[in-house]
């Protein structure tokens, strides 16, 4: 999903869902949250490169588990942009 540009955190997320909102053309929400050691800061600046804003990749850190804090850390770098 984040190869053709659209705003995902699976390659954040930890598995256990099936990979159920790409099967459906749609980007990852984290539901089943972080891995244990993810470069969410660098997924982030992807998705930056990509042309999400950087009120779009807060709040796609911020939906589910946005207190976990591998998420919270790389919508902070992004807050008040």
């Amino acid at each position: 999903m984040v190869a053709r540009g659209t705003a995902c955190l699976g390659p954040a997320t930890q598995a256990g869902c099936g990979a159920l909102c790409p099967a459906f053309d749609r980007g990852c929400y984290g539901c089943f949250g972080p891995m244990e050691a993810p470069n969410s800061v660098a997924l982030a600046n992807h998705l930056r490169e990509l042309g999400s804003t950087d009120p779009e990749i807060v709040r796609l850190f911020r939906g589910f588990n946005a207190w976990a804090w591998q998420f919270r850390q790389a919508s902070e770098g992004r807050e008040g942009s």
